[in-house]
């Protein structure tokens, strides 16, 4: 029955309930068609650039976020960084005016992006004067060179917490049910995606990402960060896995940044996850307009 209430939930949330189906249909029964999605309050930058490693779910990241967008209230903004060679990637349509358009920024990214210092800086400063950052997946590989970026976001990766291609489920811990990107779980939360482990520089072992040998600026703060998300190691077979267990795993999480918002969720790796998990589809609405000021 808690999984049935969670589902209607995420039904509500999506606006993918069956009744409105029925009423879209050519032809069929229903009392007229739904009605239009609600206007677009607020703007969002969605960069999907990759200077490390590019991930397949990059573009349909980028087209579940613009479909959820308009069923939601908010408009997305792409310029499909994705397709661009790590090479190659070019920042120079990223100037102050050009940003202060929106009133928020994510980012599925992931090496030492070629932001100048200027842009680097402006990229704090649009936060803390009142504006949202969502950070999803491979975002917490970005700015390895840049520990102020790490300070806001929360964390580095060091090293995968399973191996992505092993379908295993992992139980996360519901630490708060009563935030927009939460409340619609019960305490529990089995899935399966590519979680991670969030370096310290300060351990031994912790201090290198074990993928690109970047080297860990800041840790993952408690303090600093309310978690949403952790890993229930009490639940989840560690068998095979680098987890440990009562070691802590975060893996969504959010803090203010001067007047702004941070969302951050590990989340994002699989490309389906974007297109066929309503429950996933509904935490990252709920952090996107939490982290956009549209939801308290």
């Amino acid at each position: 029955m808690k999984w049935m209430t969670a589902w209607a939930a995420v039904a509500l949330v999506l606006g993918i309930s069956a009744i409105g189906a029925q009423q879209q249909q050519p032809g069929g029964r229903g009392r007229g068609a739904l009605p239009p999605p609600p206007p677009a309050t607020h703007k969002l930058l969605f960069l999907t650039h990759a200077g490390l490693y590019k991930h397949t779910s990059l573009g349909p990241a980028e087209q579940a976020v613009k479909e959820m967008g308009t069923r939601n209230g908010f408009a997305v903004t792409t310029v499909e960084g994705y397709k661009s060679d790590a090479d190659k990637l070019d920042f120079s349509f990223l100037t102050r005016d050009y940003l202060n358009q929106f009133d928020g920024i994510m980012m599925m990214t992931n090496g030492n992006l070629p932001f100048t210092q200027a842009q680097k800086e402006m990229l704090l400063e649009f936060v803390k004067s009142g504006k949202g950052f969502i950070g999803t997946h491979c975002s917490s590989l970005t700015f390895y060179d840049y520990p102020a970026f790490g300070e806001m976001l929360g964390g580095y990766f060091v090293r995968s917490l399973t191996n992505s291609a092993q379908r295993r489920i992992v139980v996360l811990k519901v630490e708060d049910q009563t935030h927009p990107a939460t409340r619609m779980l019960g305490p529990s939360w089995p899935v399966w995606d590519e979680f991670y482990i969030f370096g310290d520089p300060k351990v031994p072992g912790e201090d290198v990402d074990t993928l690109f040998k970047n080297k860990i600026p800041v840790a993952f703060s408690r303090q600093h960060h309310k978690v949403l998300l952790s890993v229930d190691t009490d639940k989840t077979n560690l068998e095979g896995t680098s987890m440990k267990r009562g070691v802590d795993y975060p893996q969504s999480w959010v803090r203010d940044y001067g007047k702004g918002r941070v969302f951050y969720t590990s989340f994002g790796h699989r490309d389906d996850i974007w297109s066929v998990d309503p429950v996933f589809q509904a935490h990252l609405n709920g952090g996107i307009r939490w982290a956009l000021g549209m939801e308290k």
